[in-house]
């Protein structure tokens, strides 16, 4: 049984170190400072997930991730890439996939039999991905995205 929920944290914690360098990307196209701050401190989350499911491997007696790019991280750092030309826009329209595909991963492994202190971790980085979307949706819904330094309290 503990085979089975390291492997799921496992694949939780290269999600994440896959949606770190994603974010690494989108940063450095993103010309708002107000959302570069933002999308830092998304970034930092996804550090913090690493940290603690990492934690709750060794705490099953497992060996955590070794941490490097894989398939889906190939693919999520090569859609940011892409998208992120375009600037603000193209970047957040980039991290909103991510973050769909990061929202239902971490639901998929709450769909499963986790120990309750696990489960709690899962759920806690599960709300920081929901927090993540929501805050990009809002932002692309704006009319206009703001402008380099621009200040923009709607955000």
């Amino acid at each position: 049984m503990h085979e089975k929920i390291v492997g799921t944290l496992n694949a939780l914690i290269q999600l994440d170190y896959d949606a770190v360098q994603a974010y690494d990307r989108a940063i450095a196209k993103i010309e708002s400072e107000m959302i570069k701050r933002d999308m830092e401190s998304f970034r930092r989350d996804h550090e913090r997930h690493i940290i603690d499911l990492s934690e709750c491997v060794r705490e099953l007696g497992g060996v955590p991730e070794e941490l490097g790019r894989d398939f889906k991280g190939v693919l999520l750092e090569g859609l940011t890439a892409l998208r992120s030309v375009t600037g603000t826009a193209g970047a957040l329209k980039a991290m909103k996939t991510n973050e769909e595909i990061t929202n239902r991963v971490y639901d998929d492994a709450l769909g499963t039999t986790l120990p309750a202190n696990i489960r709690r971790v899962i759920e806690r980085n599960r709300d920081d991905e929901r927090r993540h979307l929501a805050y990009i949706q809002r932002a692309l819904a704006e009319p206009r995205i703001p402008k380099p330094l621009e200040s923009n309290p709607r955000f």
